[in-house]
Formats: C-alpha cells, structure tokens, sequence
C-alpha cells in the first residue's frame, strides 16, 4: 500500500487529524504483513500495541472448556484491535488470528506515549476513538448478556415445565394401572371366595380380561414410547390397507363398548408405502384410541385412505368433542394430555399422539389435526409412496 492509501485509512479510524497529525502518527507506528493463519495476539499474553487492519482480515476468537474456542467477530479493513494496551497494564482478553494475508497498522504504547508527550490533540482524538470503542463493546456484550439470560431463562421454563409434566405423568400413570387394577382384583376376590353368583361369573372373567388388556396395552405403550429413540425398525415394502384394516379390527371391541363404529373407506389399487408395518399399525391404533375416547356420545369413526402428491393420506375423522384451539398446536408433545373439554373428564396418560408422531416423522411422513366444522375432530397421516 502507498502512504496516502494508508493515511485516508488512518484519517477514517481516527477522524478528526489534521494532515500533519497523521503524517505524524504514521512516522511513529510500523507497517507489517502477515500470511494467513498467523496468531496476531494470543489470549492472556501481555501485549502493548493497537492494531488497524489495512489490508486483509481476521477472527477474533474466545478460548472455551475442553479446547474449543469461540468466534467472537470476523474484521476487515479500516478495522482495529488490541486497543486496551493503549489505555491499560493486563492480558489480552481475545485470541487474534489472520484468516487472511493481512498489512496491520502498529502502534506500541510507547510510541502512543511519545506522540502524547509531542502532540497532546492526536492523542485526544485517539483516546476518544477508543473510548467510544469500548462503550460500543460494553453495549454490545450487554445486549449479548441480555439476550443470553432471556435464553437461559426460556431454557429453565421449558425444563420446568417438562420436570412438572413427567411428575404428572407418572402419577397419571400410577392412577390409570391402579383402576384396572383394582376392579380386577375385586373381581377375583369375588370368585376365588364363592360368593359371585354363577351367572354372573363368565360376565366378570370378561371384565377381568378387559382390565388385564387395559394394563397390558399401557404397559406397551410406556414400553415403546421409552424405545423409540433407541432402536430403528426395519423397513420394507408396506400396503397400508392392511395396516387400517388390522387396526379397526383390534379396534372394534372398544368402539362397540361406547356405542361408536367405524365407517372405512380405501380407493382401490393403493400404492405401497416404504415402513415398518407393526411401527405404522400402532401409530393408527393411537389414532383410533383417541378417537374413541374423545366420542363420549357415540357415533361413526371415519377412516379414509386416499393417495395424493405422491403420498397415502389417511384420515381418521371422529364426532367427538373437537380440539379446543389453544390445545391444537402441543396435541403432540411428550406428556401432554387433554385432562377435560368442556367439563367432560378424560382418562389416558397423553402417549398416544406423541408416539403417533415420532413413528410418522421417522418414516419421513407428516401427521396433523384440525378441528371439524360440522363438530369433532379430524388426525390426517401423509406418507411418502
């Protein structure tokens, strides 16, 4: 660079200079160059020279645990750097790499202290530079700080309220295996003790297997919920056909048993979908389960199997009490449950929709509910064919 290349530089980072102040001022510093990948200034070292970048760039970095480091900014040109050493005895807070062949402005604290001596109005200007410097640097870690703590704090609410939902579930769940549960074994008492009327004791073996199944399928659930990010099911060549199928069948009891059926409907000739057919059949029985629960009333469960953009759609549409509007966007999350919709009061321990979730994504599908105009609610999978 030539010496007026250099000096409009200096003349922009320290305005203010008259021409003879910042012939002067030049005079005093040294010009260096330096190949990329060159440490410039290294953290904690005691040093005592500002840098202004005149050609080329840097990284300014932060050493953290463990041997990582921190990129604080990038600098280029008309940039500078290390200017506490003017100002201050102490090391270095940042780490200074060239990540580019870089041409730097020197300026030691000697030199800064003889110009000081010689020309009181060139050091003035300097120090003002720095000193409105390091304010925008104290505003700027301020702004950082604060939107750290909003971050953190964010970070707690969401770790709190996953710690006071887990604490709910597993209450939740205690209640949900001790009702079973407890009528089961009421039932056998009777039994076992002669005292339950004979005509009566097929009507109670049936309510006992009920409740059995009842435990069992949570216990499933709880089981596979706890598994679903460790293992990866294999994947082959599936007809959701009779995936619907097979889980409206294990469905109907249920349904039978609050007055509900099911209405299917599956277009012919539909294409196969790439999955795991046990993984794909509980995701359905979740959706089914739920729609039973949330139709106290009775009527028809919908089910609906088209193919569409390249994908299966299945729709399970149900004449329940429908999704209020604050519940639909966390249906899904882990541990959420809808405990009552307009005074009526549901059981369940809010597995279902989430496992429905996390087998749908894994098979790089989509699943989504919408609240329907005629009452109820409608759960729609999309698979990739």
């Amino acid at each position: 660079m030539n010496h007026q290349q250099i000096k409009d530089i200096i003349e922009n980072v320290f305005s203010g200079l008259s021409q003879t102040e910042l012939d002067g001022l030049i005079q005093v510093a040294r010009i260096e160059s330096y190949p990329r990948d060159t440490i410039i200034c290294q953290e904690g070292a005691m040093e005592s020279t500002l840098y202004v970048i005149l050609e080329g760039r840097v990284r300014v970095s932060m050493d953290m645990e463990e041997g990582a480091s921190r990129v604080l900014r990038h600098q280029g040109p008309g940039e500078f750097f290390g200017e506490m050493a003017l100002i201050d005895d102490r090391p270095r807070a940042a780490s200074v790499h060239t990540s580019q062949a870089c041409t730097l402005f020197e300026l030691t604290k000697q030199a800064f202290n003889d110009l000081l001596e010689r020309s009181p109005a060139v050091a003035f200007n300097m120090t003002r530079k720095v000193i409105s410097r390091l304010r925008d640097s104290d505003q700027t870690a301020i702004t950082d700080l604060k939107e750290k703590n909003r971050a953190l704090a964010q970070a707690y609410e969401r770790l709190e309220e996953q710690e006071r939902l887990r604490s709910e579930f597993l209450t939740t769940v205690a209640h949900e295996l001790r009702t079973p549960l407890t009528a089961a074994q009421g039932y056998l008492y009777l039994i076992r003790s002669g005292t339950a009327p004979a005509n009566r004791a097929m009507k109670m073996m049936h309510a006992i297997s009920r409740h059995v199944d009842t435990i069992v399928n949570l216990v499933n659930n709880i089981m596979f919920f706890q598994e679903l990010d460790l293992t990866t099911p294999e994947f082959e060549s599936v007809g959701m056909e009779q995936v619907i199928t097979k889980a409206v069948g294990d469905a109907n009891r249920k349904a039978a048993e609050s007055n509900l059926r099911f209405e299917i409907d599956i277009v012919p000739n539909l294409p196969l979908v790439n999955g795991n057919a046990k993984s794909l059949g509980q995701a359905v029985a979740a959706l089914l389960d739920n729609a039973i629960k949330f139709s106290p009333e009775g009527g028809e469960i919908r089910v609906s199997v088209t193919h569409q953009n390249r994908a299966v759609h299945v729709e399970i549409a149900d004449p329940g009490v429908g999704i209020p509007e604050a519940q639909l966007e966390r249906l899904f999350e882990s541990f959420h449950r809808t405990e009552s919709i307009e005074g009526r009061l549901f059981g369940g321990v809010g597995l279902g929709l989430p496992i429905a979730r996390h087998v749908i994504e894994s098979h790089s599908g989509r699943i989504w509910a919408e609240r329907r105009s005629q009452g109820g609610s409608k759960f729609t999978i999309a698979l990739p064919i």
